[in-house]
């Protein structure tokens, strides 16, 4: 694409050099990209480093031309330097010009929420299929198309940077995708990740406390979500959960004309849970009843929200409910373990003190002899959450384990001491061990007939992150690995 057909796109500052006749090949944000040969660099300041430092590195590699805040001191004459207020702005707009706004041939729907968001995409892609669409899933869990997994480049297990959503967008708009369901996170939103996406459904799940290691305060966490409702346009449709206290507050100011509030009280999609055991739950919705296989008063808010959505983009009632019944599990949540010795053994991603007592309080419900935790908190990460969670995990478990989760560059012992501000130490039922696999071992061998297991905060991930390596590990296999030993 020529560049002054890109850069056309944006507003600019000052532009020295030619946008004529450069032909760009590529787009980049990562000077350590391999291929940058007939590439547009776009400079972009991060929370880990500042994309400027690295311009000479990415024109040595290949770059025509340069998208930048602040001019380099040393202009090169081959080279085009285009300067603009803000270049993460730039990047999403350049993004999607360059790929030909795949997101406007597709039915867009975002999910945004602390808990839920990656059970509301699969269960949303799961139903879409079944009703013969092909979808496109991206989501921390995994990413699919038409129910098949896919390679989707991602710099962090939650993070697909706009070019590489741009450019898997259009790949599979082109291979005949219909709809994508993607989870919008609040670091995407907050840095603009989402801007060029065209966005027919943003639907709400809930806020507690997460993240503020980034967003340092609860209402900066709470508003990052909130602007994927207030850059909605009038054609789309708002959906929010009305028993979230922030559910109200997260769709009062957006543009979009169709909103729509789900939850337990008077409003548009109001339910009751009917019947809930482990085969799963009833719910009357409306004065309809949807029944799903799946478990937890949680999940209950999480099947109307896909019920509303669906009715809400002209499904078939009926066909909507016969597809609920089949909804088959989201890796890593409430995931469970087979094994031999009578126990129910559940490995969650539940990482937040709203995610963990959500769990347990559903767990505490289910005919049980004692309930078993493992559970560590994340190093160089949000510290305010671990002591919440460390209570948590004690107040509504028989027996606690306190472990690593991933603890990066941080301490464990931080980490654990962090975590011991939350414990009661006149209660008896807890330790501390460092080993995240001693810990799952530990635990299995304490379990009797009856008990119920649980592995929590790291769910579907198959990794640990110790220092600044990354290693294989999933809380699965190692749960399968012990509780099947002979």
């Amino acid at each position: 694409m020529l560049l002054k057909e890109i850069i056309d796109s944006i507003e600019t500052i000052k532009v020295v050099g030619t946008t004529e006749e450069q032909d760009i090949h590529v787009l980049s944000q990562d000077s350590r990209d391999a291929n940058l040969e007939n590439s547009l660099y776009i400079a972009v300041s991060g929370t880990q480093t500042n994309g400027h430092k690295f311009i000479d590195s990415a024109i040595e590699k290949g770059a025509l031309a340069v998208v930048c805040e602040q001019l380099p001191d040393r202009l090169l004459e081959q080279v085009t330097y285009i300067q603009v207020k803000d270049s993460r702005v730039s990047l999403s707009i350049i993004a999607d010009v360059f790929y030909r706004h795949p997101s406007k041939k597709l039915k867009v729907i975002a999910v945004t929420g602390t808990n839920g968001k990656t059970t509301v995409v699969h269960y949303l892609a799961q139903t879409l299929k079944n009703l013969g669409q092909k979808p496109l899933l991206l989501s921390t869990a995994g990413d699919y198309f038409d129910g098949q997994p896919i390679v989707v480049h991602r710099h962090a297990p939650s993070s697909v940077e706009i070019i590489e959503l741009q450019k898997t967008l259009r790949q599979y708009v082109d291979g005949g995708a219909t709809h994508v369901c993607l989870e919008a996170t609040s670091q995407a939103l907050d840095q603009e990740r989402l801007l060029g996406i065209d966005i027919d459904m943003a639907i709400f799940t809930n806020l507690g406390q997460d993240h503020l290691d980034y967003h340092t305060t609860i209402d900066n966490y709470a508003y990052s979500k909130k602007r994927l409702f207030n850059s909605l346009k009038s054609s789309a449709i708002a959906i929010s959960n009305a028993d979230d206290p922030k559910g109200f507050w997260m769709i009062e100011d957006s543009p979009a004309e169709t909103i729509r509030l789900y939850g337990t009280g008077e409003c548009d999609y109001w339910f009751s849970i009917t019947r809930a055991d482990l085969n799963g739950m009833e719910i009357e919705c409306n004065n309809t009843l949807l029944k799903a296989p799946v478990i937890g008063s949680f999940n209950a808010y999480n099947v109307v929200s896909v019920y509303a959505s669906l009715i809400e983009l002209g499904y078939e009632k009926t066909e909507i409910i016969k597809q609920l019944e089949i909804l088959r599990g989201v890796p890593g949540r409430m995931e469970s373990v087979h094994n031999h010795k009578s126990v129910l053994a559940l490995v969650d991603y539940a990482h937040s003190p709203d995610a963990l007592k959500s769990v347990l309080e559903t767990l505490a419900t289910i005919p049980h002899k004692r309930i078993l935790t493992v559970i560590g908190c994340g190093g160089d990460r949000d510290k305010t959450k671990r002591a919440p969670m460390a209570r948590i995990a004690q107040q509504l478990s028989d027996s606690v384990i306190y472990t690593s989760d991933n603890p990066r560059t941080e301490a464990i012992q931080q980490i654990f001491d962090d975590m011991k501000n939350g414990v009661d130490n006149n209660r008896e039922n807890y330790t501390f061990v460092e080993s995240r696999e001693e810990a799952i071992k530990n635990i299995v061998h304490t379990a009797h007939e009856g008990d119920i297991i649980l592995v929590a905060g790291k769910g579907h991930e198959d990794y640990q992150i110790i220092g600044e390596t990354k290693l294989h590990f999933d809380d699965r296999e190692i749960l399968n690995q012990y509780l099947n030993e002979n």
